[in-house]
């Protein structure tokens, strides 16, 4: 379906997977079809996800966090070109405490912009 390290836009991943053009999180009938985050917001993306806050991305992390399958992540390289990483899956999520503050040490966003931090694996 995707090939590692190439670029895609939000159209190309949409029509292979669904889900929303604009959500980082696109599901589709309930379940999460991708990944697509900026590295200044996670810095150490793909293994570590840092989610926003809000009732929609919230609810969107919650999701994901309970993802048992493997989806495509996406890192913004520039203006719509989005870098394939490969197929990563959750595999523990936090909201608060030492390894919540360590995932969000260096990312310059506190602790009030992130309503879960979530660790994944390929």
């Amino acid at each position: 379906m995707f090939k590692i390290s190439a670029t895609y836009t939000r159209d190309q991943i949409h029509s292979s997977v669904g889900g929303s053009k604009q959500a980082y999180i696109p599901t589709l009938n309930g379940s999460v079809v991708a990944i697509c985050v900026q590295l200044n917001l996670n810095p150490r993306a793909p293994r570590e996800l840092l989610c926003g806050i809000g009732p929609v991305i919230a609810k969107s992390a919650q999701l994901l966090a309970s993802t048992a399958h493997k989806v495509p992540v996406f890192v913004k390289k520039d203006v719509n070109q989005w870098e394939y990483t490969g197929l990563y899956r959750p595999i523990a999520s936090h909201t608060s405490g030492p390894r919540f503050n360590a995932m969000l040490a260096g990312s310059g966003r506190p602790p009030s912009d992130v309503s879960l931090a979530i660790e994944m694996s390929p």
